[in-house]
């Protein structure tokens, strides 16, 4: 039964590959481009010194992408970290929050019951990310980002936040 099938099989494909010949021999005598004379050599030249222009720009922002790639790397926490008291601010970014250490980290706050006591304590502040906080919880990564599932959060100060000038340096 096998062997039938394969002789139909292979029977079926040669008729195909005949009929695929037969259309491409039809369409090939009918009407033909011209054709395009070849390139002098300061077009060629020209052509390639315009194809590497944007290659030296692509591979400019791929080395700046992977610089900036590395440096996140380095400020990236492994999975499982447990932070202890550190110290830091919250940025309110739409319904989520990001807490900010003293060392630049960014890191994104899990929905719990102290991200929500964080939330609305914000809420009652005109300038949320004038309050320090003193931050516990459990480090998780996700698509390369750290996220962070608070266990504990206090309240230390209120102070002005750095001007954007100081968070540039």
């Amino acid at each position: 039964m096998l062997e039938g099938l394969n002789d139909q099989s292979g029977f079926s494909a040669a008729l195909l590959g005949i009929a695929a010949f037969a259309v491409s021999a039809s369409s090939g005598n009918s009407q033909q481009a011209p054709p395009t004379p070849a390139p002098t050599q300061a077009a060629s030249l020209e052509s390639s010194a315009t194809k590497s222009a944007p290659a030296a720009k692509d591979s400019t922002a791929a080395k700046t992408a992977a610089e900036s790639e590395a440096e996140r790397a380095k400020l990236r926490l492994r999975e499982g970290t447990r932070l202890r008291d550190v110290t830091g601010r919250f940025r309110h970014n739409g319904d989520t929050l990001t807490f900010i250490d003293e060392q630049k980290r960014e890191i994104g706050g899990l929905p719990n019951l102290n991200l929500e006591r964080i939330i609305r304590m914000l809420k009652t502040v005109e300038e949320p990310e004038s309050i320090t906080w003193s931050v516990s919880g459990t480090i998780t990564e996700f698509s390369g980002r750290n996220y962070l599932l608070i266990s504990r959060a206090v309240y230390k100060a209120a102070t002005p936040p750095p001007s954007p000038e100081a968070l540039a340096k």
